[in-house]
């Protein structure tokens, strides 16, 4: 029986061929790596898909915080610039008013230097007139005293 026993040690020896043995543990180590790569693959992909989830979340809120941004400065842009008319408005009304009030004192006071000028003007020819009697009563008496004298001398 040892021969037996023997005989099937050679033959499960020769079954195990280092060759075959060497090819099963390349496939099997294939297999496994493989499984391990499929795994990874598997848990990669998951990963990518939390990430890609949370990037779009990031994409969109940054997309809605851009329209939000660019939403404020259009409305501030908007607000500066009806701001800007209506400076420009009331600096346009303060000026013309500016203007008007100008104008309004220089003819008052026009008005007040004619009505000076002719008060003084006035003055003027009167008391010119009254120089003028003044100066001509002492010449009319002194041409009546002589007309009163030479008169009846020229006239016997």
């Amino acid at each position: 029986m040892k021969i037996m026993s023997e005989k099937n040690m050679d033959l499960d020896e020769k079954k195990e061929n280092p060759l075959l043995k060497g090819w099963n543990s390349f496939v099997n180590g294939a297999k496994e790596g493989f499984k391990e790569f499929q795994e990874t693959l598997k848990t990669q992909a998951e990963k990518n898909k939390e990430e890609w989830e949370k990037n779009t979340e990031k994409a969109g809120n940054f997309f809605k915080k851009m329209q939000e941004d660019f939403d404020n400065k259009l409305k501030k842009f908007q607000q500066d610039i009806e701001q800007k008319q209506l400076e420009s408005k009331e600096q346009w009304e303060a000026r013309k008013q500016k203007i008007k009030e100008d104008i309004d004192k220089w003819q008052e006071s026009v008005r007040q230097d004619w009505k000076e000028g002719v008060k003084a003007w006035n003055r003027g020819v009167i008391k010119g007139a009254w120089m003028f009697l003044l100066a001509m009563i002492p010449i009319i008496i002194v041409l009546m005293i002589v007309i009163a004298i030479l008169n009846p001398i020229l006239n016997p």
